[in-house]
């Protein structure tokens, strides 16, 4: 894989003019925003699946805890507030209508609707991590509302992180319906999520491989702010980057702008998001925003000139946009085949780094900033392929850490909160 810390550092391209000539391309979400678009910027449209056939996501890595709920197609969810896991058998739903909502996070893909009472490591917000055993030991009790309007109580059990398998139950709130499901996410591990449909109680397989695509043209739940910049949450319909894929925002700018290292690429999934479009009530249609240009660094390492031109709301849910490749990734970077694991991720002290096929090398641990800025620099010996570094005085954010051993590179995005 592609040392991402190309995304970081400018310098570490080549060019700064446009290598290939623009190209008109589109994207369309069908009638109604039906589907989701996975696309690349090397092989256009990768895959498209249907919005509506899936509840909650199981995010793959064996290390992560992250669980989301469909909420682009209307899933709500709340904390049960009458009572712990004790109270499962008799659910008492009195003063629900005033259970605060959780929402995914709009820019940490793991950090899912089940996540959002997490205070940090050991807790995940539905589980607390165990130190012996590396399993998540569910401590909540969850009501879910479906997109059809059902409710149902939800309580996820366990996580093995060893075995990456999930136990959860889940009935409807008179108890009625009941099942246990063991949801192994270890097929999975090569996609993004794993998908599980409450009402008929399978599992759904629906994301294309994550190192096959660049962005995901989807419908979620954004965080939109008023013309007093008060937040609030709506269902949004936009553009999300991989986990591995970074952007930037420029404006306003000519449209012959192509200094992509002129803002520093971000590594959150709505770098792009929803708001380089808004409704005009003078022509009762999307306008996108005059003098808007974006930059992607792909999978690939290349940056591309991403503009969007016309967006035709949800008649056929189609963005029209062109792509122009700026800027090749510089082949004299490191490329590195060895498996490096960090857990957990997100982190609030301290992480734990895995590297397989390195016994006891010296190694050297970096911290950057998404500017390019180092932060911290160790150096530690391998002790059987793991060491730990410590991140307790970094503030909360994203970050690229860089793990260097024996002459080889690897890095990858690190949050801290």
């Amino acid at each position: 894989m592609k040392s991402l810390l190309l995304s970081c550092i400018a310098m570490l391209f080549i060019g700064t003019t446009a290598i290939s000539n623009p190209v008109n391309d589109s994207v369309s979400m069908g009638a109604g925003y039906a589907n989701d678009v996975w696309y690349s910027f090397e092989d256009g449209v990768v895959a498209s699946a249907e919005r509506n056939t899936w509840d909650i996501g199981f995010y793959t890595n064996r290390w992560s805890a992250g669980v989301i709920i469909n909420d682009g197609m209307g899933c709500e969810l709340v904390t049960y507030g009458n009572g712990d896991t004790s109270s499962w058998n008799a659910i008492d739903t009195t003063g629900m209508a005033n259970w605060k909502r959780l929402y995914n996070s709009d820019t940490i893909w793991e950090d899912g609707a089940f996540n959002r009472n997490a205070l940090g490591h050991p807790d995940y917000g539905w589980g607390v991590y165990n130190m012996v055993s590396h399993d998540v030991v569910g401590d909540s009790i969850y009501i879910i509302k479906l997109a059809n309007g059902a409710y149902k109580k939800l309580w996820i059990e366990s996580k093995n992180s060893v075995n990456n398998t999930y136990i959860f139950t889940y009935a409807n709130l008179d108890g009625s319906n009941q099942f246990t499901e063991t949801l192994d996410a270890t097929p999975y591990e090569d996609k993004l999520f794993v998908y599980y449909n409450l009402s008929i109680g399978a599992v759904i397989d629906r994301d294309p491989a994550k190192d096959s695509w660049d962005l995901l043209f989807s419908r979620y739940m954004g965080t939109v702010f008023d013309n007093s910049g008060n937040p609030a949450n709506y269902i949004v319909v936009g553009i999300l980057n991989n986990v591995e894929t970074g952007a930037n925002k420029n404006h306003p700018v000519s449209p012959g702008f192509v200094e992509w290292y002129a803002q520093p690429m971000e590594f959150h999934k709505t770098v792009i998001g929803s708001d380089w479009k808004y409704f005009d009530m003078n022509t009762f249609s999307y306008s996108v925003t005059d003098s808007l240009v974006y930059f992607v660094q792909a999978l690939s390492g290349d940056v591309y000139k991403f503009v969007p031109l016309s967006f035709s709301g949800q008649s056929e849910g189609k963005t029209v946009f062109t792509r122009e490749l700026i800027s090749l990734v510089d082949l004299t970077e490191h490329t590195t085949e060895q498996a490096v694991k960090v857990f957990p991720n997100p982190a609030s002290d301290l992480i734990n780094i895995q590297l397989t096929g390195f016994e006891n090398e010296l190694t050297s641990i970096q911290l950057y900033d998404l500017s390019g800025r180092l932060l911290l620099q160790q150096e530690k010996r391998l002790s059987n392929g793991q060491l730990n570094f410590s991140v307790e005085q970094i503030e909360s954010g994203a970050y690229m850490l860089r793990v260097i051993s024996s002459g080889k590179a690897h890095s990858q995005q690190l949050i801290v909160r």
